[in-house]
């Protein structure tokens, strides 16, 4: 943490498994909690004293709506969609490549706690909440400083795939998240390796052209962020699609799929399919520009 003010002592690295018996899940819901709030109050207090929160709004407008983290963090608590920009002000004052501020990082940690905390019920065999927390940290150390408003998520994801890779340490207790698990839904899906595509691989039907990686179902997601962050497709479209491939990854034709889906929307099939072409058109044609986004 920052030299000058160090608000909280984090360990940054991987985490290390211990063969004891883990506690009940209530008292490891209550051990959460409390290490949690004894961050916040660390930061909190820190920040106070140093007047850091005021220095930043100086610099970073997007926190101007607050005059305190605390108020913030009551603010996220509330749902107040103004905070989905403080994360991002906090996380451009973090991160190396803008404000390079150790505090302003862990202000992020301390908003996102909810998330933190949900992280880490679900990797509850690989890791404590310390290490999902400092994990975080280092994603915002890393991030881009231009993060929109989507940053909460892209941050808690990241966290949640670091702490599961093989390579870090550890091994998840979720089967889907290895490689070959993911690539076989991925393959259920619709989504897998086209023989004359090349180095891509192609979404079956909506022709979505995305970069080859090491999961599919990482780069799917982050696709559709970006589309819907540069306004190529809203929030509403993806839904859609993500509860279409769902049906058929169920077992269901695809025409049963639309079917259902429709009946859910109230519209009749037709409709679903114009909707998704549709969808599917607007993508295919801002591939390219994906591509080079993030070559």
């Amino acid at each position: 943490m920052s030299a000058s003010h160090p608000a909280h002592e984090v360990t940054i690295g991987a985490p290390t498994r211990t063969t004891a018996p883990g506690p009940s899940w209530s008292d490891a819901h209550h051990q959460r909690r409390r290490a949690q709030s004894a961050l916040a109050t660390s930061v909190i207090s820190s920040l106070e004293r140093s007047g850091k929160w005021a220095e930043w709004q100086q610099v970073e407008p997007r926190l101007a709506g607050f005059t305190s983290l605390e108020e913030a963090r009551e603010g996220w608590r509330r749902r107040d969609e103004r905070c989905y920009q403080v994360v991002a002000g906090l996380t451009a004052l973090g991160s190396r490549r803008g404000g390079d501020d150790d505090d302003a990082a862990l202000a992020v940690a301390v908003l996102l706690e909810e998330g933190v905390n949900r992280v880490a019920m679900t990797l509850t065999d690989v890791c404590e909440i310390d290490d999902v927390n400092a994990t975080v940290w280092e994603e915002v150390k890393g991030a881009e400083p231009q993060m929109g408003c989507h940053a909460a998520t892209y941050l808690l994801r990241r966290a949640r795939q670091r702490l599961s890779r093989p390579a870090a340490g550890m091994v998840s207790r979720v089967d889907t998240t290895s490689l070959e698990a993911r690539s076989e839904r991925m393959n259920s899906l619709g989504i897998g390796s086209d023989p004359g595509s090349g180095p891509v691989n192609l979404v079956r039907d909506a022709v979505l052209t995305v970069p080859e990686v090491e999961d599919p179902v990482e780069d799917l997601a982050d696709l559709l962020t970006w589309a819907r962050e540069v306004g190529v497709i809203d929030t509403d479209e993806i839904d859609l699609l993500v509860e279409l491939l769902a049906a058929e990854n169920d077992g269901m034709p695809r025409e049963q799929a639309q079917r259902v889906v429709g009946e859910r929307h109230g519209v009749a099939m037709r409709t679903i399919r114009r909707r998704r072409d549709r969808t599917a058109a607007r993508l295919r044609d801002a591939a390219p520009k994906y591509l080079a986004a993030i070559a």
